[in-house]
């Protein structure tokens, strides 16, 4: 169905007049219930590939968020990894549905760390936190990304549907993943930050769960003039909570349907990704 602007005033007409009670989306955002920085050498132990009782720290710490390999002398040997677990449990995962990690990188400011791989491995999640997630297995590479040295904050995404429908599929309830610098670098000194507080589940990484379908509010497998009414009730502006009228629909389904560029609100750019599932129907 293609939408042309000249006929949004019609739709917004419409929309005042549709009244669809939709079922609650119990979360969109699942926020890690377990992790923190693991630290192996360093002045915490010998750097021998192993993080026990005397090397390893879940709490707050100097070197929180910090993801650092570095091997220029035995003295100064370190391997900062950060690992997050999350529980599925009480996320809504009804199908279809895409799942993101999302997070925040920046770059090391001290010369001369250089431009940093950053490989992000999923793993078998129990939930608890213990010294093992250094590095247990068996892992996954779910993605490498390249942060500049001196790299100003920059918000990453990588897709791990595929990671989390398989989790399911097995009967798991949760999903893990270890962030570290690329173990086969030729550089000494590396070291890249994840903007987070072990201290604090909401400033780590976290997983956005969508549909499947962008736009289909009423869940029928297309966007048409029923999903376009439910926007409407959905619009606030940007960096404002939506509060939507209609029975049965609230801030929690607007975000899940309609916030697409995951910013906590539905604003004029969720309206032009609305546009786009319009034009392709």
């Amino acid at each position: 169905m293609m939408l042309r602007l000249t006929r949004i005033p019609a739709y917004l007409a419409l929309a005042a007049l549709a009244l669809i009670s939709l079922p609650t989306r119990a979360a969109d955002i699942v926020y890690p219930t377990a992790g923190g920085t693991l630290a192996d050498g360093g002045g915490l132990g010998d750097y021998d590939g192993v993080v026990d009782g005397w090397n390893w720290v879940f709490g707050p710490a100097g070197f929180a968020g910090a993801v650092t390999l570095t091997t220029e002398t035995p003295q100064s040997a370190v391997d900062h990894r950060i690992v997050c677990e999350y529980d599925l449990r009480g996320a809504n995962l009804t199908t279809p549905f895409t799942v993101t990690l999302s997070f925040t990188t920046r770059g090391a400011s001290v010369f001369p760390f250089p431009d940093v791989t950053l490989h992000v491995y999923s793993y078998p999640a129990d939930l608890y936190e213990s010294p093992n997630d250094f590095s247990a297995g068996p892992a996954t590479l779910q993605g490498v990304i390249t942060v500049m040295a001196n790299q100003a904050p920059r918000a990453e995404t990588l897709d791990v549907t595929e990671l989390v429908a398989s989790a399911l599929l097995a009967g798991d309830k949760a999903v893990a993943f270890r962030f570290q610098i690329d173990p086969n670098t030729p550089h000494v000194t590396n070291q890249v930050f994840i903007d987070a507080l072990d201290a604090d589940p909401v400033t780590k990484p976290l997983l956005i769960i969508r549909s499947a379908v962008p736009g289909d509010a009423d869940d029928d497998g297309d966007v048409d003039l029923d999903d376009f009414a439910i926007f409407t009730d959905c619009l606030a502006g940007p960096h404002i909570s939506p509060e939507p009228t209609r029975v049965g629909l609230d801030a929690r389904d607007c975000l899940w349907y309609f916030d697409r560029d995951a910013d906590q609100d539905v604003d004029l750019a969720d309206f032009s990704s609305l546009l786009g599932s319009f034009a392709q129907e």
